[in-house]
């Protein structure tokens, strides 16, 4: 499920109020630290240690995080907001770099992979890097209110389309599509209010799976809201944990997931929370010693780490992702944080229930224990698996394998494909316990899409072989369909088809190099033959289904009242 790893420190700050800001470098490894107003380094995430160092002098103070250009293969940062600065990391020391001075105050500068950096005015508007500087002496034309100045700014990519999202001194949102050259073509806006006494805490923008930006705001009354860009509210959440009236630092990690960054309930330290928006949940928290008041975090989604402050040091903080889905949820002990539903009471006399017994019963006394602690604790069916399935494959207990398979259910699609190699490793003999442990295997529920990846990374090329030569013998005796008579363990047709299809999608570049192989050959025709013979089965079968309804409303078929030994002929007369 999703967690936080353990943190480390990346290296000291001049402190927490003269960090200007992170941005990633052109290597995956590295990172880029605007330390204060004077001090640019390059850092390797892995070792801790300054690569590289700029500075410039007191007077020229770096007003923006610096950014790696991909475009020109050249640093940027911007000067007093003045001054756009360039240079390439064999240079030493920026006084000496040539400074491009332009007319209107520059807000920031961002650097999306694989285009052009966009320069950000204070007064809204945009343009790209190599535009700007041969356009610097422009006064540029404002797309704010008047008195208004961007706050913050949020650059992202929609489908090769470029989104700049604006938040003003005056709490309103812009949303501004760029042209080709980043000027704005376009744009709609909204002020973000939320009653009186409501304040912003923080805000962060998220490019969801539909390709939709929105704008998530923890307001001071503990709700997390959700905009649309026309300023529509989309959902709401409920926050705890998280000090209320300190300011939060928010980032996306991806669609579903973001990082919230902030004071801790108790006032003391503070606390790093993983909140699924998918579920609407904390599903990892993480608690720290100290708190720096203005907070700062940084993500760095291509690295999987996070880095923020705490006292005086840049820390970074791992992270690992999973699908929001609810399965990962399950043995979490996160509640979603809700006062929509009042708690109910029962006030009735108890009624006793019989516990349940345990029926998995092992060769192995140790073991025959361990399922004893699992079962009364009320475990999941996916931590049962993962405690006793490693101790029962090291035994060969094929017995106590089909007793687990049969007495918990939803095996998790992992073990799955791990006990079908483990069982074909084996000669198969038709009868044996390990002969029954496949036919449970076949007959069990699963996701064909998550059951993929794990028989491409379990699976050999000789289980694979060995489990199409099973089935294909499966595919001459097995019945159409289950009815009561038949062995709930045991594969029907459909399931049989469908595991073929999906042992060829897994291992189809593997076999197709095995091709050259006798056997392999003839079994692909041999399952291309027992397939084709069931279709034309299948198809004679609905060919007759109309005459088999008709007999079971014991209504005659219709005749063929057609002549065949008179014809009439027209002749014309003239």
């Amino acid at each position: 499920m999703a967690a936080f790893k353990p943190h480390y420190t990346l290296c000291p700050l001049l402190g927490a109020h003269n960090l200007v800001g992170v941005s990633a470098d052109k290597e995956e490894s590295t990172v880029l630290v605007t330390l204060g107003p004077n001090i640019v380094v390059k850092h390797k995430l892995s070792d801790q240690k300054p690569l590289k160092s700029w500075s410039t002098r007191q007077s020229n103070q770096i007003t923006c995080k610096s950014v790696y250009s991909g475009t020109n293969d050249k640093y940027v940062c911007v000067l007093n907001r003045k001054h756009i600065c360039m240079w390439s990391e064999e240079e030493s020391n920026l006084e000496d770099v040539k400074k491009h001075t332009f007319s209107t105050n520059i807000h920031t500068i961002h650097s999306p992979p694989g285009k052009s950096s966009i320069i950000v005015y204070e007064n809204g508007y945009s343009e790209c890097l190599e535009i700007g500087l041969t356009k610097r002496k422009d006064v540029k034309p404002s797309l704010l209110d008047q008195n208004e100045t961007v706050a913050k700014s949020y650059l992202e990519v929609v489908k090769n389309q470029s989104i700049l999202v604006l938040c003003t001194s005056g709490n309103k949102i812009y949303y501004v599509r760029l042209a080709s050259d980043g000027t704005p073509d376009g744009n709609l806006n909204f002020s973000l209010t939320k009653g009186t006494d409501c304040k912003n805490l923080g805000m962060v923008v998220v490019n969801d799976d539909t390709n939709i930006v929105t704008i998530l705001v923890l307001w001071s009354d503990g709700e997390l809201v959700r905009y649309s860009e026309q300023g529509g509210i989309m959902s709401t959440y409920s926050l705890s944990g998280i000090c209320l009236s300190s300011p939060v630092a928010m980032v996306k990690l991806d669609a579903t997931h973001i990082a919230i960054y902030g004071a801790d309930v108790s006032e003391e330290g503070a606390t790093l929370l993983l909140f699924d928006l998918k579920f609407g949940m904390s599903v990892a928290n993480r608690k720290l010693k100290f708190f720096c008041d203005p907070p700062h975090m940084y993500c760095l989604e291509s690295n999987n780490v996070l880095l923020l402050c705490i006292v005086q040091n840049l820390v970074v903080v791992p992270y690992v992702l999973q699908p929001s889905l609810l399965c990962n949820l399950i043995d979490s002990k996160h509640i979603r944080d809700t006062n929509a539903k009042p708690d109910v009471v029962g006030w009735g006399e108890a009624v006793p229930t019989s516990p349940n017994p345990n029926p998995l019963k092992f060769r192995q006394v140790e073991t025959t224990r361990l399922s004893n602690t699992l079962w009364e604790s009320n475990a999941s069916s996916s931590r049962i698996f993962d405690e006793l399935l490693p101790l029962l494959k090291e035994d060969k207990d094929i017995n106590g394998i089909c007793l687990l398979l049969s007495s918990v259910k939803d095996l998790p699609e992992k073990w799955l494909a791990d006990l079908l190699n483990f069982s074909l490793e084996i000669n198969l003999i038709e009868g044996d316990k390990l002969s029954k442990m496949l036919e449970i295997l076949l007959s069990l529920s699963h996701s064909d899409v998550v059951l993929l990846n794990h028989l491409r990374r379990k699976m050999t090329t000789q289980s694979t072989i060995k489990l199409l030569q099973y089935l294909a013998e499966l595919l001459k005796t097995c019945k159409w369909a289950k009815d009561e008579t038949s062995d709930a363990s045991k594969p029907d047709f459909s399931q049989v088809v469908d595991w073929i299809s999906l042992i060829l999608d897994a291992h189809h570049h593997e076999l197709l190099i095995a091709g050259s192989d006798d056997q392999v050959k003839q079994l692909i025709k041999q399952l291309g033959q027992l397939v084709g013979e069931s279709y034309d089965v299948l198809d004679s079968l609905g060919q007759s289904e109309p005459l088999v309804t008709l007999l079971e409303q014991k209504r005659r078929p219709p005749e063929n009242r057609r002549k065949d030994w008179y014809a009439i002929e027209v002749v014309r007369l003239l």
